[in-house]
């Protein structure tokens, strides 16, 4: 069967139980690259199971024939308390990307120049997998450690939680160290099982496999990130040199030592190259797990070292980023939704169709001007895609598929949840170049689907951190008029939530437990938490540290709120006019007071800027997806004397774009001239590399 595991017969011979224990682990072990790598297994999951149970029972019977590599020492029993900081031996570096087969031909050229005369490069084609990467190292044939990749250098230890992983070996047949990087991806199919049993418990789904895997990886209990699905997939050994001459040969050896490969490589000359990117693309929904791309990767190794690398990329390697996956669908209906802030959005009810990975049946439509601007009606055939590849939009309409004359969309009189009349806020009108139209919104704040939307964004992650507040919950939360705002949530009794629909005892107790938790927030979360317009992150913590305390806050005047909102560095009038109108309205106050009085909102500590440092008079605006928590790069870039804003201003002096960074920063970024860095270039800076 190939993979370096051979499954055998337990005989009929007695056997001791060291040797009973070495062949179950043996036959386990086998079974579980059957099932989890080659996806072929040979035996039922019952019978998986009397194996393992007979391991456990043995090894509780013999205490001392377990093994760190044994089958049920995968997952931990305690969960960590903090995170601890991984070295890399080698940098860990990101690829340069390519979007165009121009592009593409300018990498070629590079990597020709770059070779010695005469000596054609051939050239390793592999899908770009779409997960979270992490490093894991053998030695002596056993893992010892996993981590992210954090900056490149420095990454998170999460051995626990990669232990937990069945796809990936505990032992290899290897005797010296192994160090191998690869990714940590979900299969589709198992995100769609682990969904519907998400929300079949009152959660949210995840919105694709790769924000599932890169949340699993990095919790601190590694029994939570054994209950999902987790695969990884390795695809290159930094000790290559070690064991094979080739990119493909060392793919080969991991295969043959039973390390799980994505096995989707070719090797091609370069004439080659995008008939095999495009091979990839055309074969790509068919794959279990996600793909937004193809590595070209210089298959010789030695070519790879002559190559070398930039300060960012290896220059023998590039991803190759496929356009935006498009889908024709039915427009069944344009639906109208509110939001937390009582804008009214437009959303297409589609007939469900698979896109990118996942089934859409709903796309947003922005607002009233891109419904009319599209002319979009119910009935017609329209074109989707994913928005950064997470959130779907209407891209197009198919006119000529039109039949008929349907009605154009029109926003509604009221309210379509509590019929208060709506108004039109012509404010949004005014800036064309952030791309804005006028909103219509709901101006009842007691609308139950505003309430439900601020309680949802107040329990988000970045703000006050509220787990097990699932959908069906807040519904019936508000519905039944226990909750009319985010204080109420902390008169909740674990007794009064147990008695709503599908809510246990275990769960209601862990959904107060988790509201519980949250007082301890320091101000600057609440006050994000509570989405004061104009205010996100960063400006919740200037504010905060200007207010102190809660208790400060309320006490400000008007004047005193504009003179104390005023002095923060970096707010603009809009910002400070709308913290002084938040802070003063009079159900705000309410808001504000009751959530004193209960407790919420911890005084928030005083972040210094570094007096000294290689960023002392550089701003620093940061956004898109990176690699490690944005909390944590702001740290640093404060410590290193830089300052920090939550919007491109005209004195932002960069721009960190991660991936996924839309595109009204980076439009805004050209309109004021300020310089756009990768979070690669950022660590330079904040290495001394200098302001360039």
């Amino acid at each position: 069967m190939g993979g370096g595991f051979a499954i055998t017969m337990t005989p009929a011979l007695p056997m001791s139980p060291a040797e009973r224990h070495a062949q179950l682990v043996r036959e386990i072990d086998a079974h579980n690259y059957r099932y989890y790598v080659l996806d072929d297994p040979l035996i039922s999951d019952a019978a998986f199971d009397a194996l393992l149970r007979e391991l456990r029972a043995l090894e509780d019977e013999h205490p001392d024939l377990v093994t760190p590599d044994s089958p049920t020492q995968r997952v931990g029993g305690e969960a960590r308390t903090s995170v601890t900081q991984v070295r890399h031996a080698v940098r860990m570096m990101s690829l340069d990307n390519a979007y165009s087969p121009e592009e593409l031909a300018e990498f070629h050229r590079r990597v020709v120049e770059g070779l010695p005369d005469g000596e054609a490069p051939r050239f390793c084609v592999e899908p770009k997998l779409d997960g979270a990467s992490v490093e894991v190292v053998y030695e002596r044939g056993r893992l010892v450690q996993a981590s992210t990749r954090g900056d490149g250098e420095t990454g998170e230890d999460i051995t626990p939680n990669v232990r937990t992983i069945k796809s990936l070996p505990l032992r290899i047949a290897h005797p010296g160290r192994l160090t191998i990087r690869g990714e940590v991806v979900i299969y589709r199919r198992d995100l769609e099982a682990l969904n519907a049993e998400r929300e079949a418990g009152g959660l949210e789904p995840f919105a694709n496999p790769r924000n599932a895997a890169a949340g699993a990886v990095r919790m601190l209990d590694p029994r939570e990130v054994a209950r999902r699905p987790l695969r990884v997939l390795l695809y290159q050994v930094v000790e290559a040199a070690e064991i094979a001459a080739t990119q493909h040969e060392s793919l080969a050896w991991l295969e043959e030592h039973g390390l799980p490969t994505h096995r989707r490589h070719t090797v091609v000359d370069w004439d080659g190259v995008q008939g095999a990117i495009d091979a990839i693309d055309r074969a790509r929904d068919g794959y279990p797990f996600e793909t937004d791309g193809a590595v070209i990767k210089i298959d010789s190794l030695r070519h790879q070292d002559v190559l070398g690398m930039t300060s960012k990329f290896p220059k023998w390697a590039m991803a190759y980023k496929f356009a935006a996956e498009q889908a024709r669908t039915k427009l069944l209906d344009i639906v109208v939704q509110v939001g937390r802030t009582g804008a009214l959005t437009p959303v297409a009810a589609l007939e469900p169709t698979p896109l990118a990975g996942t089934t859409v049946s709903r796309a947003t439509l922005h607002n009233a001007d891109v419904v009319a601007a599209l002319d979009a009606r119910k009935g017609d055939y329209v074109f989707i895609q994913k928005a950064g590849e997470v959130i779907p939009q209407v891209v197009g309409v198919d006119t000529e598929a039109r039949r008929g004359h349907p009605a154009r969309f029109r926003m509604p009189e009221a309210c379509p949840v509590c019929g208060t009349p709506v108004v039109r806020d012509l404010k949004d009108a005014e800036k064309p170049e952030l791309g804005l139209e006028a909103a219509t919104r709901c101006p009842n704040r007691a609308c139950p689907e505003q309430v439900k939307q601020r309680i949802f964004y107040f329990a988000r992650r970045f703000a006050m951190d509220v787990d097990h507040l699932g959908t069906a919950l807040v519904e019936q939360l508000v519905d039944g008029g226990i909750v009319r705002d985010v204080a109420d949530l902390y008169a909740l009794s674990a007794e009064r939530v147990a008695d709503l629909e599908r809510m246990g005892d275990k769960s209601a107790q862990n959904v107060v437990a988790s509201i519980a938790r949250s007082r301890e927030r320091t101000l600057d979360r609440l006050l994000c938490g509570l989405g004061i317009p104009q205010i996100g992150q960063v400006a919740a913590r200037q504010l905060a540290e200007e207010a102190g305390t809660l208790e400060q806050l309320l006490a400000w005047t008007p004047e005193q709120a504009r003179e104390h909102v005023y002095a923060i560095r970096g707010f603009g009038p809009k910002m400070v006019e709308s913290v002084v109108a938040f802070v003063q309205d009079p159900e705000q106050r309410a808001l504000l007071a009751k959530l004193q009085e209960l407790g919420v909102g911890r005084p928030q500590p005083r972040a210094q800027v570094a007096s000294e440092g290689p960023l002392v008079g550089a701003s620093f605006c940061v956004t898109g997806v990176l690699s490690r928590k944005r909390d944590d790069v702001h740290a640093d870039i404060r410590a290193a004397g830089g300052e920090v804003h939550d919007s491109v201003k005209r004195t932002t002096t960069y721009l960190v774009a991660g991936d996924k960074t839309g595109k009204s920063k980076l439009d805004q970024a050209r309109k004021y001239g300020t310089k756009v860095i990768t979070e690669a270039q950022l660590g330079e800076l904040l290495r001394g590399g200098g302001q360039g």
